[in-house]
């Protein structure tokens, strides 16, 4: 896969959001500051975003920046610039308007300046720079992300299943964990969960969008949030939370004892939902053999391509996982075959998978050598580190380190994933070693034996 750092930023689709009234969230006039997230990642501006006056107000620059923006700062005129491409916003100090390519437009509330920092609505950020926003109401928390559309695409159509509605919520009244079934009881609509799993400790999350939960399950109040006792041997605790205000969504999370299958068995589309954990459930891994079929990947300079290294890795993989008897292994391609980067992802999310393991091979300059190892989302972090100790232990190449980037299938997967570029086919010297056969088997069983301490395996 070939080293890269830019990523196309495109500002279409210009959709006015607004957040829900706050008052619940934070003080009128809150000083303290709300965390700020970015496609997914915590930033951290010198001056956190705020409420005042029920009025979101976030810091412009670092928001900027991560959207490949410039902004300038006329100290004369106390007058901010952000530019982008073609577009060009202008805005002064305490002024409540400010101009996008020439066109005036009205704020929520004026720019301000707190210690060296412009703090902006957020309404205007969702506005004007392709920006979506939420506000998780359980973590009191402004969450930024950005819209990716390839110019001539058409809106992505509506999701029934996800999608606001002007009905009435269901309202959640039950939760409850018995010997045998996990009972959610709502007071009327359709029930559709969505469910993953996370790991140390093991839990399964269940997430229940349109849908929101009756006050009187709350056990805290300020965070919309409470417990149940369990009464299954294989349930530690119960815990649930309004997730998200608007559009409403209900998060149930079972810490469990051991590893366990939750399969709804029945309830699906109404209003009551009953669920049933199974025995012998194994954790479920999914290996990527980056590329194929018309995507050859990277060049090598033996003659040979980077899916032909990737799908030889990715089977000797998989070979190794299926003699674990705690381990389902799942192989997104195992022939040249072409799979799209959003079907990869799609594949292990269907699968609620536990891990997803992304193999490939770089390719820089004729110089280039070594080990890297890349994740994007933050429950990957510790993920990334344990297979990049055991993989660079295999290869023998320098190492290159962990790093965070955007990859699509370690963005847009819901469990821990990483993506590991072995070596690098632009060198003679890696390439000889990564088509070798006892190289290949080797670094198979680094990658097996970090997965097995990822999940805790023996």
């Amino acid at each position: 896969m070939k080293l890269r750092f830019v990523f196309t930023l495109l500002f279409l689709l210009l959709t006015a959001l607004m957040l829900p009234v706050m008052a619940f969230a934070a003080p009128q006039n809150s000083a303290d500051g709300v965390p700020l997230f970015f496609n997914g990642k915590q930033l951290k501006p010198e001056v956190a975003p705020r409420i005042i006056k029920d009025v979101t107000m976030v810091p412009i620059r670092i928001i900027a920046e991560e959207l490949g923006s410039k902004v300038e700062w006329n100290q004369a005129a106390h007058k901010v610039i952000i530019m982008k491409d073609s577009m060009k916003i202008e805005m002064v100090i305490d002024q409540l308007s400010a101009t996008v390519n020439g066109v005036t437009n009205k704020l929520d509330s004026a720019p301000l300046l707190i210690e060296g920092n412009t703090l902006l609505p957020v309404r205007f950020i969702a506005e004007n720079m392709g920006v979506e926003v939420n506000w998780n109401d359980v973590q009191r928390a402004v969450y930024l992300q950005e819209k990716r559309v390839s110019p001539g695409d058409k809106p992505s159509p509506v999701n029934p299943d996800t999608a606001p509605t002007n009905k009435p919520l269901p309202v959640i009244k039950t939760i409850e964990m018995t010997t045998s079934q996990l009972l959610i009881k709502a007071d009327s609509g359709e029930l559709k969960p969505t469910q993953f799993t996370l790991q140390n400790p093991r839990r399964i999350v269940v997430d229940i969008p349109n849908a929101v939960l009756d006050p009187s399950l709350y056990k805290d109040q300020a965070n919309k949030s409470g417990e149940s006792v369990s009464s299954n041997v294989y349930v530690a605790n119960v815990r649930y939370s309004l997730y998200n205000v608007n559009p409403g969504a209900v998060r149930i999370v079972l810490d469990m004892k051991e590893p366990m299958d939750l399969k709804w068995e029945a309830g699906l589309n109404t209003a009551a939902l009953a669920g049933v954990l199974q025995k012998g459930a194994k954790y479920k891994v999914v290996i990527d053999p980056g590329h194929g079929d018309q995507d050859p990947g990277a060049k090598a300079v033996n003659g040979s391509t980077e899916k032909e290294f990737n799908l030889s890795m990715g089977l000797k993989v998989y070979k190794l996982l299926q003699k674990e008897a705690l381990i389902e292994p799942f192989l997104t391609r195992n022939d040249d075959t072409f799979v799209p980067l959003d079907d990869r992802a799609e594949f292990a999310n269907s699968r609620n998978a536990d891990l997803f393991v992304s193999i490939h091979g770089n390719s820089y300059t004729s110089a280039s050598t070594g080990t890297e190892t890349y994740y994007y989302k933050s429950d990957s972090d510790l993920f990334a580190q344990i297979m990049h100790k055991h993989l660079t232990a295999a290869t023998g190449l320098p190492d290159r380190g962990v790093r965070q980037q955007p990859f699509r299938v370690v963005k847009a997967t819901n469990m821990p994933a990483v993506l590991l570029e072995v070596g690098y086919l632009s060198n003679e010297r890696d390439t000889a070693l990564m088509f070798d056969e006892a190289f290949q088997d080797r670094v198979a069983l680094a990658i097996v034996a970090g997965i097995k301490e990822q999940l805790k395996i023996q």
